[in-house]
């Protein structure tokens, strides 16, 4: 549900110029500000700064998805006063979550730029990890197998 207060058609226009979008009318006009964090965003990607307290959190992804629709970006991170959300078709959930975990609130837009860009990209499960773990497991399986085997062999050699 998108929260209640947000232009939904000027952010999505807003994004559309230069992937930068703010619901406050002075800073959607300060040209500087906007360049400034313009310069921060990789291709096809938009930042929307929207000054709502939705009633759940899941609002704001939402509303990240829907300004995606609209405007054809790749990805649109969506800042909010209490939390930062983003939708993508480039980077996977958990690359998204981790940096959407990663930021505090009240990051300037280029700061928080950099440093979802610098979690996302670097996101990876751990697979080396899993992989020994899965390894463990199997070999002690195929060992408590191989064991319960030589012990009905002998029971019934006997």
């Amino acid at each position: 549900m998108i929260p209640a207060g947000v232009d939904v058609d000027d952010i999505a226009d807003q994004l559309s110029v230069d992937g930068v979008a703010f619901s406050n009318p002075e800073l959607a006009l300060d040209d500087d500000l906007q360049a400034r964090i313009a310069d921060s965003l990789q291709p096809n990607h938009g930042i929307a700064v929207v000054d709502v307290f939705p009633d759940k959190i899941p609002d704001l992804r939402d509303l990240a998805t829907t300004l995606q629709e609209q405007t054809g970006l790749d990805t649109v991170i969506l800042q909010a006063p209490m939390r930062v959300s983003a939708v993508s078709n480039s980077y996977d959930r958990a690359s998204i979550e981790a940096a959407e975990d990663s930021l505090p609130t009240g990051l300037d837009q280029v700061t928080l730029l950099n440093d979802f860009y610098a979690t996302a990209d670097h996101f990876s499960a751990p697979w080396l990890t899993i992989l020994t773990l899965f390894f463990c497991v199997a070999a002690v399986a195929g060992w408590a197998g191989f064991r319960a085997a030589t012990q009905k062999a002998d029971t019934v050699r006997n």
